[in-house]
């Protein structure tokens, strides 16, 4: 049977509303006792009644979960399933449900549309995943449900954001390369590469290059797709046949760029070498392994469920919060000296 707020006070020989307090994190209770409390509460293996407590404070106990993509897309892209696995590691340890849509055009909100969730206040605060337009987080503040984005920030909109480091990021990948001794270097990327996260890594890449005094060159970027690598690669090696490496937006890209080149008959490192971004998977697996630009995934999860929670249940406004992973790069087989 399960254990009752009734029989941790008569364990440990206090009153009910001091067991309550501390498990619902309500002011009036000792660090010291809150840990004695919530101790003997796992120990018993006390459950909430989630239903009742709703009822009594006026929040449903869940959170929002937004993609900006198709949930079936969402969940086939290897970098968000693992920021997923952190949101829902994260909620479940804090006694929360979670609750998912997605916003696949920024004109569903323009037209008036508001995820069902949110319109019928189903859930205490949103999770945002993913590139949204501005246009969703007017709508989204407007409605007053706190949330926090994850892999992405809006310039000049205060909001509580968990993101990489992508200048960083870019900067290490690239710097890597030159210190294996190549000096043409080129850049796979997605699309837009005018803002957001792979603008911000193809800054770190040119920052590299001029810090290593080595000159920027436009016909050494191709932007493309954020699953794409292939035909980028090509056309950056027809503009540019002297190319010996290239840093790739992405793992997927830089996986795929191996594999066409492959094809054309250049094996990897010996006559080209890639550096991908995210540390995926399929990077470990892969052969060669990729040297890659690793982000843990599960810990942006968790921190933006953290600094959810903490702003749901703060007494007082808090500061807006911008936590910015670090990124480390992870030396594998596809990069090498340039060939001879």
């Amino acid at each position: 049977m399960t254990a009752t707020l009734h029989d941790i006070a008569e364990r440990l020989g206090i009153n009910i509303c001091t067991v309550s307090r501390a498990l619902n994190d309500k002011p009036g209770v000792g660090p010291k006792m809150r840990r004695r409390v919530t101790k003997v509460a796992l120990e018993m293996g006390y459950r909430p009644n989630i239903h009742a407590r709703s009822l009594t404070n006026k929040r449903t106990e869940a959170l929002g979960f937004l993609s900006g993509m198709e949930i079936s897309s969402f969940l086939s892209n290897a970098f968000y399933t693992g920021v997923f696995a952190g949101i829902e590691s994260e909620a479940r340890a804090l006694n929360y449900a979670l609750m998912f849509d997605s916003v696949a055009e920024s004109l569903d909100l323009a037209r008036g549309y508001m995820p069902k969730m949110l319109a019928e206040h189903r859930v205490d605060g949103l999770l945002v995943v993913g590139a949204m337009d501005e246009v969703f987080f007017k709508a989204i503040k407007a409605s007053g449900h706190p949330f926090v984005v994850v892999d992405y920030h809006l310039p000049g909109f205060d909001m509580d954001t968990v993101t990489i480091d992508n200048r960083r990021g870019g900067w290490l990948a690239t710097e890597h390369l030159i210190e294996r001794g190549h000096r043409r270097i080129a850049f796979i990327g997605g699309t837009p590469l005018t803002h957001g996260n792979f603008a911000e890594r193809l800054e770190g890449y040119q920052n590299a290059l001029a810090a290593h005094g080595l000159p920027r060159d436009e016909k050494l970027v191709q932007e493309g797709e954020v699953i794409g690598g292939g035909e980028s690669i090509m056309q950056i090696l027809k503009r540019a046949p002297d190319v010996t490496a290239a840093v790739a937006c992405n793992d997927i890209n830089a996986l795929n760029a191996i594999t066409t080149l492959e094809k054309t008959g250049r094996q990897i490192p010996r006559d080209f070498s890639i550096a991908g971004f995210d540390d995926i998977q399929e990077a470990q697996t892969s052969v060669p392994s990729l040297t890659t630009i690793h982000i843990d995934r599960p810990a942006m999860g968790r921190k933006a469920v953290q600094n959810l929670v903490e702003r749901l249940r703060a007494e007082h406004a808090n500061p807006i919060q911008s936590v910015v992973i670090a990124p480390q790069l992870v030396i594998r087989d596809s990069t090498g000296a340039p060939p001879a």
